[in-house]
């Protein structure tokens, strides 16, 4: 591992300047030529005269090499000062002659927006990195890496001229995700790597950052901690890693952590509620702190809130939507030193009501005896009420017809007893998940495992199923009750402290039994008092798929005793479990316009004939254009430059035609202002530097001190002392 001791070295600027040091022989030149230009004539008047003055030889003698020596080192000292001499003082080695290929690592994170001055850290980590290069010897090589998540390689091959490199660090815009550590050393890695015949034998690597515990204290699994100290080590015993800090100390931050509706979905039948947390990331409580709620770009309330240090407080809001579409939601603090995470959004769909679609797998001419009949009913208890507001529409069509819906148009399918599905139907049903839409199965005596299993399962590619169908369970004059499973599960939520609702009581008498998938993702909501599961459900794609054991109608009778599978249609639990499992169901489509910064965003739309444009504004204005990729079942757009915080606009032509809103916001982990100490830095970091940019004249990288301006006092100075010294020395001889 190389030395990080600091030297001192003395170099020159401009070194070609120097040989213009031959003009410091034209003073001496020209006192030689003027002694040979005259000729010696004896003459006897004179004699008396030369007599006398070779009393004072010595003195004039010492008086014009004096003059000689002084005119000599004006040209001298001027010729220097234009070969910008300096020494520079560096936590490096210093080899001289050698040039130096210096990666240079500024931090992307957005805590480096913190501003308590004129400028951020970022900005300040920007000027740092200038001083860097434009202090940097001539035939110097430079890289760029942008510390992010993930990180970004900005200038990767050897940059030798200043201008083009520097405008690179100008152009740099602060990010508003997090600081990935390990995946920035891979970077260097490789930077390096490639630099190896780039004809640069000494390598330096800068990194400009703020420090942030978040980012410089990665939480690692075993394997991926292993992996980062080692490529640490490696780095550290090929070039000094040197850790630079733009200055601004301060922790104090506060900032709005989540955002969140408190309905599964909103209508403009209802008015909805929206709740979320402001957190004190600093040392100081922040009591009557302005929090305002705005809807589609307006304010429309605002509150204050009181925020102990280290602590956080609640915030919620309730309006009532007018008009259906994507709407932003915003939560928005009043400005401080860091107001990157001050905002959070929300992308929320407004419907008029929900739209559900009702696959009947077993009509009947009969009142509420078929499949679906009750399940509409749980759906919509207040169908024959024209008072009350409608805010699930469903709708009953026999299996026959599912082919013939266009499936976009719904939020959600109950599949109520469906015998069996095609390969055309499986597709079908997996595009509503892929949509974010929800899927439904009750199962019942027309249901054939095997095909359900074939088609739905993954078998053939696709999987709208969280679990295989297995045997039937029966028992002759026996009924099977419920567990909730300590109602963890959300579906159960509205239960717990519920006991009479008769949930627990509700007779089961057959049902499949059920096998999840390992490795999957899907869960028991409720299970039966044998322990085989009741309700599974999974997020599949964008949606998410539901499934019971049993059926949800009483139209499966046993062909011997002429009992139902289930009574549950007819018990009071039953209408609360559907509209929960409804809830569920569509959950996604509150969420899926939601995400993280640098999440991609896209969506799965219908198959047609052709493809239409897509084209996202972005939270800063600008437009992109988006292509759509197209197969044989749908298509599908995706936008992945996120990096910024805020709501996306995206407009889809024709044949779709419809506008859509996604939010994108920070990480707030980010927002913990929390520094490492230099102790706490791995060892490999020992040249760590700090900068502190807050004073006007910021102090260099290097420390170079540059001595040319000295000089050229020296020699003003010096120029002086000849005219003096000339006036003097000429008047003493008169």
């Amino acid at each position: 591992m190389p030395d990080l001791f600091p030297l001192i070295a003395f170099g020159f600027g401009n070194l070609l300047m120097l040989g213009w040091l031959a003009a410091a022989a034209a003073p001496i030149l020209i006192h030689l030529w003027n002694k040979r230009r005259y000729r010696e004539v004896s003459w006897a008047a004179v004699e008396f005269l030369l007599s006398a003055m070779r009393k004072n030889s010595r003195r004039l003698r010492i008086e014009q090499w004096l003059l000689l020596l002084v005119r000599t080192l004006i040209v001298t000292l001027l010729v220097i000062a234009v070969a910008q001499p300096f020494l520079e003082q560096v936590g490096l080695n210093f080899v001289p002659g050698q040039r130096t290929l210096k990666v240079l690592v500024i931090d992307g994170s957005y805590s480096m927006g913190y501003q308590a001055t004129d400028k951020n850290r970022f900005d300040r980590a920007k000027q740092l990195a200038t001083q860097i290069v434009e202090e940097s010897s001539q035939g110097d090589a430079f890289t760029l890496i942008l510390m992010a998540s993930p990180p970004s390689v900005i200038v990767g091959s050897p940059a030798v001229e200043q201008h083009d490199f520097l405008q690179e660090i100008d152009n740099l815009k602060l990010l508003h995700g997090g600081g990935d550590l390990p995946a920035t050393l891979v970077e260097v890695e490789q930077v390096l790597k490639s630099a190896e015949h780039a004809g640069l034998p000494r390598k330096e690597v800068y990194f400009l950052t703020d420090l942030a515990r978040n980012s410089w204290v990665p939480e690692l699994k075993d394997a991926e901690a292993d992996d980062y100290h080692q490529r640490l080590a490696r780095l550290a015993h090929e070039t000094p890693l040197v850790v630079v800090e733009p200055g601004q100390a301060g922790t104090e931050n506060l900032a709005i952590t989540s955002l969140a509706a408190n309905e599964p979905f909103a209508t403009t039948a209802r008015e909805a509620t929206f709740s979320g947390q402001v957190r004190n990331f600093g040392t100081q409580p922040r009591n009557h702190h302005l929090v305002e709620f705005h809807v589609d770009g307006r304010r429309v309330k605002e509150a204050y809130v009181d925020v102990p240090a280290g602590e956080q407080a609640p915030i919620s809001f309730s309006y009532r939507f007018e008009a259906p579409g994507d709407h932003a939601v915003e939560f928005r603090l009043a400005p401080d030193s860091l107001d990157i995470d001050n905002h959070r959004w929300l992308s929320v769909p407004v419907k008029d009501h929900l739209r559900v679609l009702c696959v009947n797998g077993k009509p009947a001419a009969g009142v509420m005896s078929g499949a679906a009949d009750y399940v509409a009913l749980a759906l919509n208890p207040d169908a024959d009420n024209p008072n009350a507001p409608s805010i699930v529409e469903p709708e009953i069509i026999p299996e026959s017809a599912l082919l013939e819906r266009d499936l976009a148009r719904y939020d959600c399918i109950f599949l109520c007893n469906v015998a069996q599905f095609t390969s055309n139907e499986a597709r079908v049903l997996e595009g509503v998940l892929k949509r974010g839409g929800g899927l439904v199965f009750f199962l019942g005596d027309q249901v054939l495992a095997d095909r359900y299993n074939r088609e739905l399962t993954g078998e053939h590619g696709v999987r709208v199923l969280p679990a295989r169908l297995k045997e039937l369970v029966a028992e002759p004059q026996y009924h099977y009750n419920f567990d909730p499973l300590s109602y963890s599960h959300p579906l159960l939520s509205a239960f717990q402290g519920r006991e009479q609702s008769g949930l627990l009581s509700t007779p089961v008498y057959k049902y499949f039994r059920l096998a999840l998938v390992p490795g999957s993702k899907a869960r028991v909501a409720l299970a039966f008092d044998g322990g085989d599961p009741a309700i599974v459900e999974e997020p599949i794609h964008q949606g998410r798929s539901i499934l019971f054991a049993t059926e949800g109608s009483l139209s499966s009778l046993d062909p011997v005793s002429k009992t139902p599978w289930t009574t549950m249609p007819t018990w009071p639990s039953f209408v609360p479990i559907v509209q929960e499992t409804l809830a569920l169901a569509v959950r996604g489509q509150m969420t899926e316009h939601n995400v993280s910064v640098g999440q991609p965003l896209g969506e799965s739309l219908p198959a047609m004939a052709s493809r239409p444009a897509v084209k996202v504004t972005t939270p800063a204005g600008g437009h992109e254009e988006v292509r759509t990729t197209l197969d044989a079942q749908d298509s599908r757009w995706s936008f992945a430059d996120t990096q910024q915080s805020g709501m996306y606009h995206v407009e889809l032509g024709a044949p779709v035609s419809r506008d859509e809103s996604f939010a994108v916001n920070v990480d707030t982990s980010e927002s913990d202002l929390t520094k490492v100490p230099a102790e706490e830095l791995p060892k490999e970091f020992t040249a760590h530097q700090r900068t502190n940019l807050d004073e006007t004249d910021s102090p260099s990288i290097t420390r170079r001190s540059g001595l040319h301006k000295n000089l050229l006092y020296c020699v003003l100075g010096l120029l002086f002392v000849e005219v003096f010294l000339a006036w003097r020395f000429g008047h003493a001889t008169r």
